[in-house]
């Protein structure tokens, strides 16, 4: 195990995010402990609980880097298509690629629960209000006469749906792989909704 002034706070917590993402590239957000992580990383659990407060705090770090990379990820998918209806579903797209290439990093921003009392962070939130506001910033490009309330519950239907085929998709549930793939499903639920929505 590392000596304590190993490495700076900073690298600890650098070093401990880096660990956890590669364990999740190939075991379930299940198999995670915070005395797991502490082993992998080489250092005690009471080091990482001092760097990022709880468990919990740990598991929202790694959710903060995932949603950063999404970001990023969605960002350059609409910066590369110029047609304002294609942007919805380029982004959707990124979503179930992110979902089926990261399956259990993206399953942990969905399984990850606050414990009691406690809410998300205001940095967390933020994260999570900016993915949202990329398919608000589409849906107002496709449709600026509707108000920002009409778009609110937009934005939340077309997520659910797209979650939705993303995780029958990475839990291999879509039973059909010509006639019914995600990205198939994905334009089909955009192009109905906007049908109607528009």
């Amino acid at each position: 195990m590392a000596r304590r002034y190993d490495h700076s706070r900073e690298e600890i917590q650098q070093l401990t995010l880096e660990r956890v993402s590669e364990i999740l590239e190939s075991e379930s957000v299940h198999s995670l402990s915070l005395r797991k992580i502490a082993k992998t990383v080489g250092y005690t659990p009471a080091t990482l609980i001092n760097i990022f407060g709880n468990y919990s705090g740990l598991l929202l770090a790694v959710n903060a880097e995932s949603l950063d990379e999404l970001h990023e990820l969605s960002v350059k998918a609409l910066e590369s298509e110029t047609n304002a209806l294609k942007k919805l579903p380029a982004l959707a797209n990124v979503y179930l690629t992110y979902a089926c290439e990261h399956t259990h990093r993206w399953q942990l921003i969905f399984d990850h629960r606050m414990p009691e009392g406690e809410e998300i962070p205001h940095w967390h939130q933020q994260r999570i209000d900016l993915m949202f506001s990329l398919l608000d910033g589409c849906l107002q490009t496709i449709a600026p006469e509707k108000s920002s309330s009409e778009r609110e519950t937009a934005t939340r239907v077309l997520w659910a749906g797209v979650h939705g085929i993303c995780l029958l998709a990475t839990e291999d549930k879509l039973f059909s792989k010509t006639h019914a793939s995600g990205e198939i499903l994905i334009q089909s639920l955009i192009d109905n909704y906007l049908s109607g929505w528009c």
